[in-house]
């Protein structure tokens, strides 16, 4: 796996997640989820509504539903092209995905120039990630 087109890829969740209007989370129940999660993010964006719904569920993948805006997974199988997908191990993809979010939104994404990544003024391109991934 390319730990670039990964990080982007979690970028980019993260980013989706910030811009919707709440998320709900799918996950085995293994999975270690922060609980205050959401409350870290309203205190470091106020302006922000914000919330998490955790579900569980006995798939081996970690689904994120994000209201009003696509969503993405973590772990197998591969979920359509409208979502992003990030194919690693799932506790370190939702830690990642956590810290990423956290960074953003102490950044004031979405409402900064330039605070969101080098890829986030273009328009994602699921589908060219895929073809590099390096899943063998």
């Amino acid at each position: 796996m390319n730990a670039e087109l990964c990080a982007r890829s979690i970028r980019e969740l993260a980013r989706r997640m910030l811009r919707s209007r709440g998320v709900i989370i799918q996950t085995p129940e293994h999975i270690d989820i922060d609980d205050s999660l959401s409350l870290k993010i309203s205190d470091l964006a106020p302006s922000l509504y914000f919330g998490f719904e955790i579900k569980f569920h006995k798939k081996e993948q970690i689904i994120i539903t994000n209201i009003g805006e696509l969503g993405g997974q973590i772990g197998f199988p591969e979920p359509p092209e409208t979502e992003v997908w990030i194919p690693v191990d799932l506790q370190v993809g939702f830690d990642e995905l956590s810290l990423e979010v956290i960074r953003l939104a102490g950044a004031g994404y979405p409402g900064c120039v330039g605070c969101g990544g080098e890829d986030a003024e273009l328009p994602w391109q699921e589908t060219e990630i895929r073809k590099m991934f390096d899943l063998q």
